[in-house]
């Protein structure tokens, strides 16, 4: 496969699911976004089988080949979509439906004028809290200070998010970006918000 670019505007990537549902039944719903090589959707998915996990990517590549990924291994619970992650929350799980959001290293988006195109920001917060079960939980990781702490100031203008300690990083937490950021001897700075109310 050709190699694919790292940065794609996710404002570019405009088409909704308005037409899309989820199942309706008692499964946990987890979804990554921004899910890259598909290593943690895969080994998510095979550890917790009675889930629906669910991925969306701005690159169509990476979502193909992830589709295949996933036939090979019939994983069946599991759904990818190409697309705004932003749109897919809006327009697809229910309100209060959503177990987990994974947002693993998030392209930063380092220069001023490109702050609009993050993935978490007030508006889409305020989203994830409509979406969100009470006790739903969202997992960011980044290896970029700034985007970090930027992320938690954004966190920190609600109430109804918690920072709080999860043994997830130590007993789940595994990407392809994770690894290479330990292998070039950065620090990977990890959090979890969980909705309380």
């Amino acid at each position: 496969m050709k190699r694919v670019r790292t940065h794609t505007n996710p404002l570019n990537i405009n088409h909704r699911f308005n037409s899309l549902s989820l199942p309706q039944d008692n499964k946990e719903i987890d979804i990554e976004i921004g899910f890259g090589k598909g290593d943690f959707l895969i080994r998510w998915a095979k550890q917790n089988p009675n889930h629906h996990v669910i991925g969306i990517d701005v690159r169509k590549p990476i979502v193909i080949l992830l589709k295949k990924k996933l036939e090979q291994e019939t994983l069946t619970h599991t759904s990818i979509f190409h697309g705004n992650g932003h749109y897919f929350i809006n327009d697809v799980p229910h309100d209060n439906s959503i177990n987990r959001l994974f947002i693993f290293h998030p392209d930063p988006w380092l220069k001023t004028k490109h702050h609009k195109r993050r993935i978490i920001s007030h508006d889409f917060l305020e989203l994830a809290l409509k979406k969100l079960k009470i006790n739903g939980k969202i997992y960011i990781s980044t290896d970029v200070k700034a985007l970090f702490d930027d992320i938690n100031k954004q966190f920190q203008a609600f109430k109804t998010f918690k920072a709080i300690n999860d043994s997830f990083w130590e007993t789940s937490y595994q990407t392809h970006w994770s690894l290479f950021t330990q292998k070039d001897n950065r620090v990977c700075l990890m959090q979890t918000y969980e909705k309380i109310s």
